[in-house]
């Protein structure tokens, strides 16, 4: 089950949850795959970003803005660590 495909279909799943408007399944559907990609990726990995940054979205969508921010700020410091402060993507 620790498989980064599992974990790519765990976010693509999130994505949709979210699209639909059930934003706790989605918050589900997005720590499944977070946790998997920290085992299988570590902590220092843009597709972790990308996660965190996903999850982000979904409390700022609930109105959990401290949440949200918390998680904007990990995603942010693993961009920045992996891909330096002058990157444009």
């Amino acid at each position: 089950h620790d498989h980064v495909d599992v974990a790519a279909t765990y976010n693509n799943m999130g994505i949709v949850h979210k699209a639909l408007g059930d934003y706790i399944k989605a918050l589900e559907c997005y720590q499944k795959s977070l946790e998997i990609k920290l085992k299988v990726l570590g902590h220092d990995h843009v597709d972790v970003a990308a996660t965190y940054n996903n999850m982000g979205i979904v409390h700022k969508a609930l109105g959990d803005y401290i949440k949200a921010l918390e998680c904007y700020q990990k995603s942010l410091e693993i961009k920045l660590k992996v891909l330096g402060h002058d990157h444009v993507d």
